[in-house]
């Protein structure tokens, strides 16, 4: 028998509560032996039935650095070493034996899903895709999601921007969009139009200095901006790089 998404809300809620909510001061975690700081040992993503727009996503490296974008901007939260060892058991535990991909979808093609990936402490990758209306045999996996989402949410709301993330730019041609400003492409720094196989579109990830020069010139993230590339004139925006 299926629950409806309201019931089975109810007993995640109290599992997502473990994370907290309030700000914490920046702390030194060590990972463990064998990861690299920068290594992602959580990674979430949420996504409705049509569309990952607006969904919920985020990731949490080996040495705590819980991050997610807001704005288009990477934002982050340091994790304490407790919490981060907490979380990551706690997802183990939620997933074990339950990996893989859940379809609970009775074949509609338009349903939501969630993946929830984690790593365990002896390296080992675990994940679980669910798609579709969670049945009452999921309610692990949808208290990890609950406590997963609710992350996500403390670090949007409390997370500091952090302006040296990679960055994508999107570089398209589309008389009806309405840019903000026009904007002036820094020499020296290739185009994603450049790096296209065809066509007048193309995406492209930047990097150390480029990212900054790239910032600097388009402006705020998210923004729509009029460029002139090969003789063209382009709608240019960019948001940072989720890990």
């Amino acid at each position: 028998m299926r629950f409806l998404r309201t019931v089975v809300l109810l007993p995640f809620l109290l599992v997502a509560g473990c994370s907290g909510n309030g700000t914490t001061a920046a702390v030194e975690t060590a990972p463990p032996a064998g990861e690299k700081p920068g290594d992602v040992v959580v990674r979430y993503v949420s996504c409705g039935g049509m569309t990952c727009e607006g969904s919920d996503s985020m990731s949490v490296t080996a040495d705590g650095r819980a991050v997610s974008l807001r704005d288009g901007e990477l934002v982050v939260v340091p994790l304490p070493e407790a919490e981060l060892r907490d979380l990551r058991a706690g997802l183990v535990t939620s997933l074990e034996g339950r990996e893989g991909t859940l379809d609970r979808t009775e074949g509609a093609t338009d349903q939501p899903f969630a993946v929830v990936t984690v790593v365990d402490s002896g390296g080992k990758k675990h994940e679980t895709r669910l798609e579709g209306t969670p049945t009452a045999e999921d309610e692990p996996i949808v208290a990890a999601t609950g406590r997963l989402s609710k992350l996500t949410a403390r670090i949007r709301s409390t997370g500091t921007p952090d302006v040296t993330a990679p960055i994508t730019v999107t570089m398209y041609e589309d008389p009806s969009t309405r840019p903000i400003r026009q904007a002036t492409w820094p020499e020296g720094i290739k185009t994603p139009i450049e790096a296209a196989t065809g066509g007048n579109f193309g995406t492209l990830t930047y990097r150390g200095d480029e990212a900054t020069t790239l910032r600097a010139a388009l402006g705020r993230a998210g923004d729509n901006v009029t460029v002139t590339a090969g003789g063209k004139t382009l709608i240019a925006r960019w948001e940072a790089v989720l890990p």
